[in-house]
């Protein structure tokens, strides 16, 4: 049977489910190239690239499973996360590595020896990370992932779903699958002004990346693209995400090193750092909305259309579903919306 995906797409006025298609099939394939490469080298930067291409590919099943079986797309979900989380040890380890080796000379001084049994204990990790990681590429293979993955898309029931009309024009879908993750960011931003509270921090800096893989996702078929948010998301998620690395930096330093005037040290230059990449969050809150900018994104994709912007119906690109009395709709949310990996 011949697939179903096109070549080439025209533009957002190409309906869903053909664009689901094909937008699909190209996370794919950026996906399985990164993975042939990461098992090959195992080196940082491929390593790096695989995390994302996974995220990005569970972005687009997220977001196009309203147009495709469902049980399908969460099957094929649940493998796709499998890979992203057999990174995160050797990521882990690397980046405390890299993060403690580049500390200044007066960063380390008085706690130099702390410093070495440190990177002495990151650099065993990582040579042991790396060599279960080769193992794990060897036992797991693409070629399951590959199989589930091809029949999502070679055998869609188009009439079988009734989340999202699989003939609607690709472009007021995808404005309304963005609005809903910038929601998202809208509600948990307040939280994550207090600088005490990582964990807000750390929700947010999902949500924001989610966001960014969203709009990637979708931007292929939008004329001039959204460069303007997807700068903005890119600034949000770097400085969010060196939060996160000196919150787990300073969780190494509490769980590895003995108590004493060193580790002491270490925990306020990691504090003290904290404070200036919080700074520098607060800079951008201010600078760079998020809200307005997925909002002036949106009026964009339906201007390039030839529609005027209709902000009431940027809520959700599903459709209300009945429900039996006591359920909850799952609407376009999959289990991988509240997690980090």
């Amino acid at each position: 049977m011949a697939s179903p995906v096109p070549d080439t797409l025209k533009d957002g006025r190409t309906r869903l489910w053909f664009a689901s298609l094909a937008l699909l099939a190209k996370a794919e394939q950026v996906f399985f190239s990164n993975w042939s490469e990461a098992a090959r080298t195992l080196d940082e930067e491929s390593i790096h690239d695989l995390r994302v291409a996974s995220r990005r590919l569970r972005e687009a099943l997220t977001l196009f499973s309203p147009a495709l079986p469902r049980a399908r797309c969460a099957k094929a979900l649940k493998q796709t996360k499998r890979v992203t989380r057999m990174l995160g040890e050797l990521r882990n380890a690397d980046e405390g590595f890299l993060f403690f080796s580049s500390l200044g000379a007066d960063e380390r001084s008085r706690c130099q020896w702390e410093v070495d049994q440190l990177l002495q204990e990151l650099g065993r990790e990582r040579e042991q990370a790396r060599e279960g990681l080769s193992r794990r590429f060897k036992e797991l293979g693409q070629q399951p992932l590959r199989n589930r993955l091809r029949a999502l898309r070679d055998r869609p029931n188009l009439f079988r779903s009734r989340e999202a009309d699989p003939f609607q024009e690709f472009s007021l879908f995808a404005g309304k699958a963005l609005m809903e993750r910038a929601d998202s960011v809208d509600s948990l931003l307040p939280g994550a002004l207090d600088e005490a509270d990582s964990a807000a921090q750390h929700a947010l800096r999902i949500a924001v990346k989610m966001m960014r893989y969203r709009l990637e996702a979708v931007e292929p078929l939008m004329a001039e693209g959204c460069p303007g948010l997807r700068d903005a998301l890119k600034s949000y998620q770097e400085v969010l995400g060196k939060l996160h690395d000196l919150d787990v930096f300073g969780e190494m330093v509490r769980e590895r090193v003995r108590e004493g005037p060193g580790r002491e040290k270490l925990l306020r230059v990691i504090a003290w750092r904290r404070g200036g990449v919080f700074a520098a969050f607060l800079e951008l809150v201010h600078r760079l909305p998020l809200a307005t900018a997925a909002k002036e994104a949106v009026a964009k994709m339906s201007a390039q259309e030839g529609r005027p912007d209709r902000p009431s119906s940027l809520r959700s690109p599903c459709k209300p579903q009945r429900q039996k009395r006591g359920s909850t709709s799952p609407g376009c949310r999959s289990a991988d919306d509240s997690g980090g990996s």
